[in-house]
């Protein structure tokens, strides 16, 4: 018992200088958007709100703001739809070549994103679609696609009772009707946590929307990049504080997930 106490002790002490410096810039992003000078500075001068009201009223901040939003939720939702069917296609099914298309639906997780910023600027070229907020948000759903693939096929793994499956078909149930009464409530706590995931890494991205941006496609990570080259106003926090607000709730959806499963 004593033993046991110090090892937690000791990977407290481990842990602690990981997580201080995990949420340091956290910590101070909020305090600088606060600022009341026209430039980033920590510490703040005094306290002001100015920076998220420049933010809220400057027209472009807004725009890239909204359009982040629309291409992470198109995004989340065709990775959701890529992903989850190719769980339950690959689910408890044997046959050559497997392993291989698994690597590659979790290829872009290990692939470098400017790899694969630059294949897809020279496709979405050759299409004539570059500048479409909706092929960069069908490139973000090839990332948001194996975040989802492995949650509900994890999902699958440990909820789902094969003998479910095959009791539905000889009872004569359609593929509809299996999926909505068997592998539907097993996956969906994985669909969730993949969907949370997937709207974070797509919202945050910033290299693949860099290359394939256009004049009026400029999501807000890029813009939030341009300024900090160029204008280091209190605006680059105050959108920054946006990040942090989201991956809070983020964070407290996916913890209200499980107990949310576990009571049905």
């Amino acid at each position: 018992m004593a033993r046991h106490s110090r090892l937690a002790a000791l990977l407290f002490l481990a842990c602690t200088p990981i997580v201080v410096f995990l949420l340091l810039p956290s910590l101070i992003i909020v305090p600088m958007a606060l600022t009341k000078g026209e430039l980033i500075q920590f510490p703040p001068e005094w306290i002001s709100v100015h920076a998220f009201r420049d933010y809220l009223s400057d027209a472009q901040w807004m725009h890239s703001t909204l359009l982040s939003f629309q291409i992470a939720i198109l995004a989340v939702v065709l990775g959701c739809i890529a992903g989850g069917a190719a769980a339950i296609a690959l689910h408890d099914r044997r046959f050559p070549g497997k392993g291989l298309l698994t690597s590659i639906i979790l290829a872009p997780i290990v692939v470098p994103l400017i790899v694969l910023a630059l294949g897809e600027y020279l496709s979405l070229a050759w299409l004539h679609v570059l500048g479409s907020w909706v092929a960069i948000a069908v490139v973000h759903a090839v990332l948001v696609t194996p975040y989802v693939f492995i949650s509900v096929q994890t999902a699958l793994i440990a909820d789902l009772n094969p003998a479910l499956i095959r009791s539905a078909r000889s009872l004569g149930a359609g593929r509809l009707a299996v999926f909505r009464h068997v592998y539907w409530p097993a996956i969906r706590p994985g669909v969730f946590s993949g969907a949370i995931l997937g709207f974070a890494v797509s919202f945050d991205e910033v290299v693949i929307a860099l290359f394939l941006q256009g004049p009026n496609t400029i999501t807000l990570p890029v813009r939030m990049f341009s300024a900090i080259q160029f204008e280091l106003t209190p605006k680059v926090a105050a959108s920054a504080s946006l990040f942090i607000l989201l991956a809070t709730l983020a964070l407290v959806a996916q913890s209200l997930l499980p107990a949310r499963h576990s009571t049905r």
